[in-house]
C-alpha cells in the first residue's frame, strides 16, 4: 500500500453538531495529476488532522477549490480501497505505477461511518456544503467508479445519483455501467474489493471497469 494522503474542505457546524467534507482528494505520490474520481454515499471514518495553513501546501489545493479551509485527514479502510480500484484499473492498461490525484465525491457530505445516523443528521443539514451536485458534476474526470450502494435508489438522493450517473454513462466513458439505472449493483469500495472479492458479480463488474477506456 502507498503513502496515501487525503485532503478535503471540512466544517462544524456547532448549531447542529454536524460535521461535513468535501471537495475530498487521495493523493498518491507527489503528482497532482487527477487520475480518476469516485461517487459513493457519505463521508465516513476518515477523521479530520489538521488545518492547512501553510502557503506552498495550499497553493496546488486551492487550484482544486478555493471554496472553503482545507484540511488533511486520516485514511480510512474504504479509502485503501478507492486506491486497489484504481490501482487494478491502471495495470489492466499497462500501467503499473499508481501517482496522482484520486478524486472523493459523495451524493450527501455529512460526514458519519454510520449511514443510518447520517441519514438522521442530513435531515437538519442547513449547511451551504452539505450537498455539492452542481460543483461535482462539473469536476468529475474519468476513469469515474460509482460505488454509492443503494443510496442512490432513495427518493432523497435518486436524481442526484441519476445526474451523475448520466454524465458518466454518457460522457465520461462510463461503458461498464448497464444503460438502465436500476439495473447497476453500485457497489461500495469495500464489498467490490474486500467483503464480496471472491464473488463472480464483483469481479465482472471490476473488470468491466478496468477495460472502459479515458
Amino acid at each position: 500500500m502507498s503513502d496515501m494522503k487525503v485532503f478535503a474542505h471540512y466544517i462544524k457546524d456547532d448549531t447542529t453538531g454536524n460535521e461535513y467534507r468535501w471537495r475530498t482528494l487521495l493523493q498518491i505520490g507527489n503528482s497532482w495529476n487527477i487520475i480518476g474520481s469516485i461517487v459513493m454515499k457519505n463521508p465516513g471514518s476518515s477523521k479530520p488532522l489538521s488545518k492547512i495553513v501553510d502557503e506552498v501546501s495550499l497553493k496546488p489545493l486551492n487550484k482544486f477549490s478555493d471554496k472553503g479551509d482545507w484540511y488533511s485527514f486520516s485514511v480510512d479502510k474504504t479509502m485503501q480501497q478507492i486506491e486497489n480500484i484504481f490501482r487494478a484499473y491502471y495495470k489492466q492498461n499497462g500501467d503499473k505505477t499508481l501517482e496522482g490525484v484520486i478524486q472523493v465525491f459523495n451524493l450527501m457530505n455529512v460526514r458519519d461511518p454510520n449511514l443510518e445516523i447520517a441519514l438522521l443528521k442530513n435531515k437538519k443539514a442547513n449547511c451551504l456544503f452539505s450537498e455539492t451536485l452542481k460543483d461535482d458534476l462539473t469536476q468529475l474526470v474519468p476513469p469515474v467508479y460509482l460505488g454509492w450502494g443503494s443510496l442512490g435508489k432513495n427518493p432523497i438522493f435518486k436524481n442526484n445519483a441519476e445526474s451523475i450517473f448520466n454524465k458518466v454513462r454518457k460522457e465520461l466513458n462510463g461503458q461498464y455501467l448497464n444503460r438502465e439505472f436500476y439495473k447497476n449493483s453500485y457497489f461500495h469500495p469495500l464489498y467490490l474489493m474486500l467483503f464480496g472479492k471472491n464473488k463472480q458479480k464483483c469481479q465482472m463488474i471490476l473488470d468491466s471497469f478496468c477495460q472502459s477506456k479515458v
